[in-house]
């Protein structure tokens, strides 16, 4: 049992350590989110279940377009990239997407994933 707070970015688990792992509007803050999500990866069971919620770049050219000029502003002062490509990354990890929800001018995703099978 964990105790304390810690950064996530710092724990370390057994594989496949989670039947279920959730993540809320996180993946923005992250230094290295592709290091956090294949780390997610590797926790989670072959047979469980991620699931997120996580904003980031739009599909709309005239919001990314805002969203990439505010970026700098925004990371600035509230520690948030807002360009993120969260299905790109999920990919680049080696999760599998099997809904994906977008909401919210496009910004917003709601993903149920698997993780890769050994």
């Amino acid at each position: 049992m964990l105790s304390g707070c810690a950064d996530i970015e710092t724990l370390h688990f057994p594989d496949h350590s989670f039947d279920t792992i959730v993540s809320t509007l996180s993946l923005c803050s992250y230094d290295d989110p592709l290091a956090v999500l294949k780390q997610l990866n590797r926790w989670c069971r072959p047979d469980g279940e991620l699931l997120l919620m996580e904003h980031g770049i739009s599909r709309k050219p005239v919001v990314s377009l805002l969203q990439k000029t505010l970026n700098p502003f925004l990371y600035r002062t509230i520690g948030c990239h807002h360009t993120r490509n969260i299905p790109q990354l999920l990919e680049n990890a080696g999760i599998t997407i099997k809904q994906m929800e977008r909401h919210w001018l496009d910004m917003l995703c709601v993903i149920r994933a698997r993780p890769t099978e050994d």
